[in-house]
């Protein structure tokens, strides 16, 4: 059972192509994943099964995906999100509270400037804890549905009366507005989850999407690269994008990349704010608005 534990990747997630180049390999061990794993899991993660295992960095001479190759099976992976992350040490993290409430109003205050009802139908891909889709209700938000596919915070999205689904599948309506933070990172088919919310999409409807910055990752790997809560966090952060992944991103699903301060006037409170927020993630590569063309 151990042997099998890691799934190969041989060819890129997002793309499919099998032009790939590797580069970044060492053992698990090597990069210290056990050491990182014991204070960011919890104590049943099995360390045993990355014994004399590959962390392996590729990139996608097509898209220029960054990606690890070996990441866990679906049964580990299940497990990994439902069993070895410790959900209440983030429900009770009084840091990551403050932090969610300040950006969560930063962005209500831009979808109040995309759209001009509330009204409009939204789905949040990847819900975790719910925390975003309430502070739409409370903003006046009502159409709102999620997928998430961690039983545990289904059962917690349950509690708090969100409509959720566990995949895409079952979804058959379009959307203007398709959000996604921090989870385009996580997907073992980023690919396919892309093209499917795309066709979920309304003309001219928006994808938002947050991931971890990842343009300067190549930098960071070298001899002294260890494992750590980043870009490319073992086994987690398994697909890293950076600004030619996004460019292919949008000409391949005929999107087009929004400079979103445009929705704010000059003299607008929140002009110059927004204005440095998009250059920011424009040049770090970690927030995307996105608009499916008609």
């Amino acid at each position: 059972m151990v042997k099998n534990v890691l799934e190969i990747r041989k060819k890129c997630p997002l793309c499919n192509s099998k032009d790939i180049k590797k580069i970044f390999t060492k053992k698990f061990n090597q990069i210290k994943t056990k050491q990182f794993f014991k204070t960011h899991l919890n104590n049943k993660f099995p360390m045993r099964i990355l014994n004399n295992k590959n962390y392996e960095i590729c990139e996608c001479q097509n898209c220029k995906l960054l990606f690890q190759k070996n990441i866990l099976n679906k049964e580990y992976n299940r497990k990994f999100y439902n069993d070895y992350i410790d959900h209440n040490k983030i429900l009770n993290n009084k840091n990551i509270k403050k932090q969610t409430e300040s950006y969560l109003q930063s962005e209500i205050n831009l979808i109040n400037k995309i759209f001009n009802s509330k009204k409009i139908a939204i789905l949040e891909y990847g819900a975790g804890l719910g925390a975003w889709v309430s502070s739409l209700r409370k903003a006046g938000y009502k159409k709102i549905s999620t997928v998430e596919i961690s039983k545990k915070r289904r059962k917690y999205l349950k509690k708090k009366d969100i409509l959720n689904f566990s995949s895409l599948k079952g979804i058959n309506k379009r959307f203007d507005l398709i959000y996604s933070d921090q989870t385009f990172e996580h997907l073992s088919q980023p690919g396919k989850i892309i093209s499917d919310l795309s066709k979920l999409l309304k003309p001219n409807g928006f994808l938002i999407f947050k991931i971890p910055p990842g343009n300067f990752l190549k930098k960071k790997l070298n001899d002294n690269y260890i494992a750590g809560k980043d870009e490319a966090t073992p086994l987690e952060h398994i697909n890293i994008y950076t600004k030619d992944t996004i460019k292919f991103i949008t000409s391949r699903y005929k999107l087009k990349n929004i400079k979103y301060f445009f929705l704010f006037k000059f003299y607008d409170s929140n002009f110059l704010k927004f204005l440095i927020s998009y250059f920011y993630h424009l040049y770090v590569g970690k927030k995307f608005i996105l608009q499916k063309k008609r």
